[in-house]
């Protein structure tokens, strides 16, 4: 029982910082999503700084790790490409409330937190400079960074826009451009 709870604690920490920002709520409106009361929070974390903690690390842990796997099941770098794109999009699209909260609230996080986790990024984003860079030999490594960074940055804007467009055509339109802003020359 405790690891659901714990799941629908974050789910709706999730939902509601990415909805109101992480200031705005509070225990009690994370307990209520829950179905529980506020101060039932607390037998799961010790607070809202670590929830949003634990948020903050699922997101950069789901995406690191397939990242990182990504190069090893496609060695071409003509196939990882799109399939590095295709993981952000997924998660872009399926998990939006989730990227909105690593995309908005990492200011609310300690400064260890905070490192710790932009290292964990650095390294994401190493893992697609390795994969552009042979399909961009007309570019520098520093023109490849930026093209990588900007290119992560378009998608995670998807989080912070309130859009009707449904999923499938979202995930084709993210596509399509991450890959036209990787690859245009």
């Amino acid at each position: 029982m405790t690891a659901p709870r714990r799941e629908l604690l974050l789910e709706a920490a999730a939902e509601l910082f990415a909805a109101r920002g992480y200031h705005a709520v509070g225990i009690d409106d994370i307990g209520a999503a829950a179905g529980i009361t506020g101060p039932g929070v607390y037998r799961h974390f010790p607070g809202k700084q670590v929830l949003l903690e634990h948020l903050c690390d699922r997101a950069m842990t789901r995406m690191l790790e397939g990242a990182r796997s990504t190069p090893a099941e496609q060695p071409d770098a003509a196939a990882a490409l799109p399939a590095l794109v295709d993981l952000h999009v997924r998660f872009a699209v399926g998990e939006r409330a989730l990227l909105g909260v690593w995309a908005r609230e990492q200011r609310a996080l300690s400064d260890d937190v905070r490192r710790s986790l932009r290292s964990r990024q650095r390294a994401y984003e190493l893992v697609w400079r390795e994969v552009l860079a042979p399909l961009r030999e007309d570019l520098s490594a520093d023109e490849v960074q930026v093209t990588v960074t900007s290119t992560l940055a378009l998608l995670n804007s998807t989080a912070l826009v309130d859009t009707k467009v449904p999923a499938g055509r979202l995930s084709g339109l993210l596509r399509a451009m991450a890959l036209a802003a990787l690859l245009s020359r």
